[in-house]
C-alpha cells in the first residue's frame, strides 16, 4: 500500500572528511599517491595565487576581480579532483542575452562575490605559505642531496663533511621531506575544503535550480499532453470516421448486390469490410493509447476498464479508492498511461491472460497496481517502456517499480504523494 516507507540510504561519506582520510593512516600514506597529488595540488596552486596576487596589485585591474575570479572558480571546482574527491558543482544558473546581459546578471548572483572572496584568500595566503614552504623544502632537499655535490657543509654553524655526519644530516632531511609532504598536503586539503566552503551551490541556489528545472518539466509534460491531444482529435475526428463512413458503404454494397451474384465479388466485398474493422479496431487502440476521451470524461479508473481487449483486464478498487474518484489531470494521465503500457507488455511480451489493476489511496497519496499473469522476466535496464514509465513518473514526481521474475508473475506498483 501507500503507506509504505522506503528506509532512507545510508548517506555517503561527505567530501571534506574524504580530503583528510589520507592522513588517518600515517604510515601507509607514504606508499600511496596521496602525497604526490597534494604535492602537484600546492604547486599549482602556489602559481595560480601569484598569478592572482599580481592582477590584485595592479589597481586598474580592481575591477575586473569578478570576471577573473569567475574563471579562477571554474578551474578550481574542477582541480579539487586532484584529492581524490567530487568535483564542486557550479551555482551559477544558465543566463543568456549580449554579454553586458550576461555580465550584469553575474555581478548580481552571491556565488561570484563568494569566488571574489576566495581568490582574495588565495591571493593574501600564497606569499605566506609560500615563504613557510620554500625554506622548509629547501632545507629538506639541501641536507639531502647537498653531500652528494659538495665537499663541506655547513649546518648550524657546524661542518659536514665525514660519512657518519653526512648520513645523518641526510637521514634529518629526508624526515623534513616527509614531514613536508604531511604538511604540504593537508594545505592542499585545506584550500580545497575552503573551495568547497565558497564556491558550492548553496541550499537556496540549488533550491532555486530545482525549483526552474520542475517548472521547465513541467512545461514540457504539458506540452507533449497537448500534442496527444492534438493527434488523439486528429485522428478521431480524421481517419476514424472515413474508416466508419467506408465501412457504411461497404455494408451497404453487401446488401445491395443481388441474390444471383458472382460469389466471389460477394466474398471479396465481405473480406474487404473484414479487413476495415480490423483496422479500424487497430486504429481505436492507438486512439486510446495516445488519449481516450474517457479518460478526460469519467477519470483514469474508467479508462483503465477500456484497456481489456486481447486478455481479461479487471480493475478493481483498493484499500481508501472511492470508486469514481477523479485526480488532477496530469496524475491520472500518467497512471493511466503506465497502465496501457504494462497491459501491452503483458500480451506483446508476458503472454499474460488475465491483468489485474487495483487502485489505492492511503495518507500519503495514491497508487495503482498492475499484475498479470503472464511469463515474467521483464527488466526496465533492458528495453525502452518500462524505463520511459519510470523517467515519466519521476517527472510528476512519482516512483515506479517493476517486480517480475522468470516465471511471472509481473507487478508494476506506482504511486505518488496527493495532498
Amino acid at each position: 500500500m501507500i503507506d509504505h516507507v522506503t528506509p532512507s540510504p545510508a548517506r555517503p561519506a561527505q567530501p571534506t572528511a574524504s580530503l583528510a582520510a589520507p592522513l588517518r593512516d600515517p604510515l601507509r600514506f607514504l606508499t600511496t599517491s596521496a602525497p604526490w597529488r597534494g604535492l602537484a595540488y600546492f604547486i599549482v596552486s602556489m602559481v595560480i595565487g601569484w598569478v592572482v596576487f599580481f592582477l590584485y596589485a595592479v589597481i586598474v585591474l580592481l575591477p575586473f576581480a569578478p570576471a577573473w575570479s569567475y574563471g579562477l572558480a571554474k578551474l578550481e571546482r574542477l582541480r579539487v579532483t586532484w584529492l581524490d574527491v567530487p568535483a564542486i558543482g557550479d551555482p551559477h544558473p544558465p543566463v543568456t542575452g549580449n554579454l553586458s546581459t550576461r555580465a550584469g546578471a553575474r555581478i548580481g548572483e552571491r556565488a561570484t562575490w563568494r569566488e571574489v572572496a576566495y581568490s582574495l584568500l588565495l591571493a593574501a595566503l600564497t606569499p605566506i605559505v609560500f615563504l613557510g614552504a620554500s625554506v622548509a623544502w629547501t632545507v629538506g632537499l639541501i641536507l639531502v642531496f647537498g653531500p652528494l655535490f659538495a665537499e663541506e657543509i655547513d649546518v648550524l654553524g657546524t661542518a659536514v663533511d665525514g660519512v657518519i655526519s653526512r648520513t645523518f644530516w641526510a637521514i634529518v632531511g629526508l624526515v623534513i621531506c616527509a614531514v613536508g609532504l604531511y604538511v604540504t598536503y593537508a594545505v592542499s586539503a585545506a584550500q580545497a575544503a575552503t573551495a568547497r566552503l565558497l564556491l558550492s551551490p548553496t541550499e537556496e541556489e540549488l533550491q532555486r535550480r530545482v525549483n526552474a528545472l520542475e517548472t521547465s518539466r513541467g512545461v514540457l509534460v504539458d506540452s507533449f499532453e497537448g500534442e496527444r491531444r492534438r493527434i488523439e482529435r486528429n485522428l478521431h475526428d480524421g481517419p476514424q470516421q472515413d474508416l466508419a463512413s467506408l465501412s457504411l458503404q461497404l455494408g451497404e454494397l453487401q446488401q445491395s448486390l443481388p441474390v444471383d451474384s458472382d460469389d466471389a465479388v460477394r466474398s471479396q466485398v465481405v473480406e474487404a469490410q473484414a479487413r476495415l474493422e480490423r483496422a479500424m479496431a487497430g486504429l481505436r487502440d492507438t486512439v486510446r493509447g495516445v488519449h481516450p476521451q474517457v479518460l478526460d470524461d469519467a477519470g483514469v479508473e474508467a479508462a483503465c476498464t477500456e484497456l481489456g481487449g486481447a486478455i481479461r483486464v479487471d480493475v478493481q478498487a483498493g484499500e481508501g479508492w472511492e470508486p469514481g474518484r477523479r485526480l488532477p489531470a496530469e496524475i491520472e494521465q500518467a497512471m493511466y498511461y503506465t497502465a496501457s503500457e504494462a497491459v501491452t507488455n503483458a500480451i506483446k511480451h508476458g503472454r499474460a491472460r488475465q491483468v489485474w489493476i487495483t487502485f489505492a489511496a492511503g495518507v500519503l497519496g495514491v497508487s495503482m497496481t498492475v499484475m498479470d499473469d503472464g511469463a515474467g522476466g521483464a527488466d526496465p535496464a533492458r528495453g525502452t517502456g518500462l524505463a520511459g514509465l519510470i523517467e515519466r513518473a519521476e517527472a510528476i514526481g512519482a516512483t515506479l517499480t517493476v517486480l517480475s521474475p522468470p516465471g511471472g508473475p509481473t507487478t508494476v506498483y506506482w504511486a505518488k504523494a496527493v495532498s
